[in-house]
């Protein structure tokens, strides 16, 4: 009973460990979505037929933000000016107000900085990548003139 408990245990934990592979051939200029869920990659191998920049991005490669108002609350004086008709008396008061100056805030789409950024070169030796590194929206690739081949092994978190 002992060696059937340990030999589960062996599995779950091979299973728990599997490394997952992704392999690129020739891949196209462009942007592609390379994994679509969060991931530990653990190594990357590239090699191109062409010079080309190799980005990787951590989900989307723009950000945008809705229209929003913008509150900003200040104090000021407040002058009043009150001329009486019967005796043309002039009357100046000065209270300070807080006020509330709403400005309308435009929606907006910015580009994603890559997480990561390679040169490479064409016809050499494969680049490896072999530090873990967390993308916890899906894998984006994308690159300048294409010929690319790539390795990614990688783990569910």
């Amino acid at each position: 009973m002992k060696k059937l408990l340990v030999i589960l245990g062996l599995g779950l934990a091979t299973y728990a460990n599997a490394q997952l592979f992704y392999t690129t051939n020739n891949m196209a200029a462009g942007l592609r979505t390379v994994i679509p869920q969060a991931i530990t990659l653990q190594s990357l191998q590239i090699t191109g037929t062409s010079n080309t920049i190799v980005r990787f991005y951590d989900g989307p490669t723009t950000n945008v933000t809705g229209a929003y108002s913008n509150y900003t609350t200040f104090v000021t004086n407040r002058v009043s000016t009150f001329v009486s008709v019967q005796t043309g008396l002039t009357n100046t008061v000065t209270n300070t107000v807080l006020y509330t100056l709403v400005s309308a805030v435009a929606a907006s789409t910015n580009n994603v900085n890559p997480i990561l950024t390679l040169n490479i070169g064409a016809n050499v030796a494969p680049f490896i990548f072999d530090t873990p590194l967390t993308f916890t929206r899906g894998v984006n690739v994308s690159n300048n003139l294409g010929g690319i081949t790539m390795v990614v092994n990688y783990d569910l978190p």
